[in-house]
């Protein structure tokens, strides 16, 4: 009798210690490990889009708090003057860091004026979002990785614009995570 007991607390432990593990560490699952999983492609934007340059960046070295895993600058030119943009991302180590990131950098990034965040919730993209009024450009924060889309064209409204890209960025985010 006592032998069954034992072996069927062992079996228990062999299967519900796994699940409770996995539960326990769910905030990892929901991380993101690749910014490949996240960067916009052609097939993500207009036709009339091209990517210029694309390249990784490791300023880790830069910014000491939070440290950065990895960087990259994607910029996009089109045929249309609303569609030129430039997308900078940057993945960190936890969603915590993440967060931090996106209130401790928007001194560094706001050269034209002061972020603020997003007033209407129907905007919010990701977990934050932050924008200078009447400006093109947005920081947002999700999870882990942090995005800044810079519109370069202050002639042209690029508000709907770059809004929609981080739209579509934030899409890709949901497809990896749910991948995971």
């Amino acid at each position: 009798m006592m032998f069954q007991r034992r072996f069927i607390a062992f079996i228990f432990l062999l299967v519900i210690a796994p699940l409770g593990c996995h539960i326990l560490n769910k905030g990892e699952d929901m991380l993101v490990r690749n910014l490949d999983a996240v960067m916009l492609t052609a097939n993500d934007l207009p036709a009339t889009m091209e990517l210029n340059v694309s390249s990784s960046f490791a300023i880790s070295g830069r910014r000491k708090f939070p440290p950065i895993v990895d960087g990259f600058l994607q910029t996009w030119d089109s045929t249309r003057p609303e569609e030129n943009i430039d997308v900078h991302y940057w993945l960190l180590r936890s969603v915590e860091d993440g967060r931090t990131a996106g209130v401790k950098w928007m001194d560094t990034l706001a050269s034209q004026g002061i972020y603020l965040p997003e007033p209407r919730s129907e905007d919010v993209i990701g977990d934050a979002t932050w924008r200078i009024e009447n400006k093109e450009c947005i920081l947002f924060v999700k999870n882990n990785v942090l995005v800044y889309i810079m519109g370069n064209n202050p002639l042209v409204n690029q508000i709907p614009f770059t809004r929609s890209v981080a739209r579509k960025i934030e899409a890709k985010f949901n497809a990896a995570l749910n991948q995971q």
